[in-house]
């Protein structure tokens, strides 16, 4: 077993419903051509590491960007899908923007900015569920401190795996920036894992969306 392990965690690409600034959670929607473009330049930038499996998500935005980063790699790492790194549900929300939920459904939406953990989303998930969901996954088995693992996910999965692996605060970690087809980089020192510097982006260029 190697001293120390690695984890990079992806921010799948941008989708055909525009994940950049709409709310798909539970909806299966595709990666865009540019979300793949952005995803390819993770893997070229990510080329000279080793990892020993790729962790994904059910849905096919996740799946087809774990294909993205093992295209080309030999041996080719096995894609472990993981059902609890499903985004959140937003219920009635999904494919809205936020100023469109503010707009559509004001009373959820001054409970949102109110209830903290204990908001459920209409006719979807609470936001307390989605966080024990994440975190009981979060474990050895998936994440192997001496392996080397690649993982694409979504923006609040990565949010909570990194608070999870790291013991950084809930509010602390949900202000991390987290951009599409952006990484970073964990390391474990034998007795936890550690955030190895800030959102790596610069491999997007002009791809980068700025959605954070």
């Amino acid at each position: 077993m190697r001293e120390r392990g690695e984890l990079i965690l992806v921010r799948h690409g941008e989708t055909v419903g525009e994940s950049s600034v709409r709310l798909y959670g539970a909806t299966d929607v595709a990666l865009s051509e540019l979300g793949a473009r952005q995803v390819e330049r993770a893997a070229a930038a990510l080329r000279p590491e080793p990892f020993d499996a790729i962790v994904v998500s059910p849905l096919s935005r996740s799946r087809r960007s774990g294909e993205l980063l093992a295209a080309g790699r030999e041996p080719t790492p096995a894609l472990r899908v993981v059902e609890a790194f499903r985004e959140i549900d937003f219920g009635a929300w999904e494919g809205w923007t936020f100023d469109e939920a503010r707009a559509r459904d004001p009373e959820s939406y001054a409970r949102w900015g109110q209830d903290g953990l204990e908001f459920r989303f209409p006719g979807g998930e609470s936001r307390r569920g989605f966080l024990q969901r994440v975190r009981a996954a979060s474990s050895d088995a998936v994440f192997p401190s001496g392996g080397q693992t690649l993982a694409a996910l979504h923006k609040g999965v990565i949010k909570i795996v990194i608070a999870t692996l790291t013991g950084l605060e809930h509010e602390d970690a949900a202000r991390l920036p987290v951009a599409l087809g952006g990484y970073y980089r964990l390391r474990h020192d034998g007795v936890r894992w550690r955030l190895i510097g800030g959102l790596e982006i610069a491999h997007l260029g002009e791809l980068d969306s700025g959605a954070r």
